[in-house]
């Protein structure tokens, strides 16, 4: 699995990402590790462009992409994280997109067909099955 969110929300990504490994899954990637370069992307092109590709290999490698929706500020990152997720869903190998929280800042997009809207990780980690079980 896989969660996404707004850097300034590491706190309430720590936390979804404990809830996920705690009910027995695994993370694709933990992009709240890469901060050295949060800003002035520009200047780093290089990192900037490997933490991209990681925090895009984690969507693609996800059985679920969880995005955190409540953060007060509006998320850029997130966006894609949610879009790329959205196309993986779309061509069938995606089973899970899902929008946590009250949603903020609203794109279209948390409305789409595919995306599951849920007030806590929690809540929807009771509505799937954990790999142990099956």
């Amino acid at each position: 699995m896989y969660v996404a969110g707004h850097l300034d929300d590491r706190a309430a990504v720590a936390d979804a990402q404990r809830a996920v490994v705690a009910a027995g899954h695994e993370l694709t990637h933990d992009w709240s590790q890469d901060l050295e370069c949060t800003t002035n992307y520009a200047s780093r092109p290089d990192d900037s462009a490997q933490i991209a590709q990681a925090d895009l290999t984690g969507v693609m490698d996800a059985d679920a992409v969880i995005v955190l929706a409540s953060s007060p500020k509006p998320g850029r990152g997130l966006f894609v994280e949610l879009g790329a997720a959205l196309a993986r869903a779309e061509m069938g190998l995606l089973r899970h997109v899902v929008a946590v929280g009250t949603i903020v800042h609203e794109s279209v997009f948390y409305f789409h067909p595919r995306v599951r809207r849920v007030g806590t990780v929690e809540e929807w980690l009771a509505e799937v099955e954990s790999p142990a079980a099956s």
